[in-house]
């Protein structure tokens, strides 16, 4: 609810902008292509976050392991078989994407190369645990919005002549704060700090997926100070689609929190 509020928030203030700076004809141009976005994000945004990912979904006989798993765990909480898309990142995330009647697993791709059985089944149990949980709709739906806000940024620097150092300090401190207050409005950490303690309450699960976090050596964003380390580092050393992998890889995550969230007491 609060995603779809920021979303008319963000058309009505659109509309407000445009009227006041372009001609009435132009505005409406302009609005009716900013409504038609929007509305492809209501509608669409586990595929505009796969495109946004660069992700392509995987076969079968590639990671034949991971469909049997994904389909078990799936059976085990009565929702429907996901799709597995896998993608090139830098923090080794793994993402459940739900719109309408459509559930996907997004996988980094080294995650899938390195887990043993026992790691694959405890972090689908935990993607199919969020769908169970009913939070994938609104962290899906949260994730695309704060995602978006640097489509047209990251576009604008890519045509522009700004010196690396530049670019950095764009990212850092006018980008990145817009996009993160949007997630933590419509996300937040507190979403996942339920869903960790729900999952605590599964022992076996928390401790391989503990296990598979502590093997993939990625690095924590636990603060905003962490964060704008990140994005100094990856701003001025890759091109804008790898940043947009970046920026989506560093909105909040459970890989993040685990360790640190304590055992919960909420029941099955």
């Amino acid at each position: 609810m609060m995603a779809r509020l920021i979303l008319l928030i963000i058309i009505f203030l659109g509309w407000v902008i445009f009227t006041l700076l372009l001609p009435f004809s132009l505005a409406v141009l302009a609005c009716s292509t900013l409504f038609c976005l929007c509305v492809l994000v209501l509608l669409y945004p586990d595929k505009v976050l796969l495109h946004l990912l660069q992700a392509r979904e995987t076969i079968e006989s590639e990671y034949p392991s991971a469909y049997r798993v994904a389909r078990s765990q799936a059976h085990k909480f009565k929702i429907s078989a996901p799709r597995i898309y896998s993608y090139s990142g830098f923090f080794h995330r793994a993402l459940v994407l739900s719109a309408k009647n459509r559930l996907v697993f997004v996988v980094e791709k080294k995650v899938l190369e390195i887990a043993n059985n026992e790691e694959l089944e405890a972090l689908f149990f935990a993607l199919a645990l969020q769908e169970n949980q009913r939070i994938t709709k609104q962290h899906t739906l949260g994730l695309v919005i704060s995602a978006a806000v640097w489509v047209l940024p990251l576009k604008f620097l890519s045509f522009t002549h700004f010196n690396p150092k530049t670019s950095s300090w764009i990212i850092q401190y006018f980008i990145a704060p817009i996009s993160n207050t949007f997630y933590k409005i419509s996300v937040g950490s507190s979403l996942w700090i339920k869903f960790l303690k729900k999952l605590s309450t599964y022992k076996w699960e928390e401790s391989r997926l503990k296990e598979l976090n502590s093997k993939l050596e990625q690095p924590r964003l636990l603060d905003n100070y962490s964060k704008i380390l990140t994005y100094r580092f990856y701003a001025s050393h890759h091109p804008p689609a790898q940043q947009m992998i970046l920026a989506i890889e560093a909105f909040g995550h459970p890989f993040d929190l685990i360790e640190q969230v304590s055992v919960g007491t909420a029941h099955a």
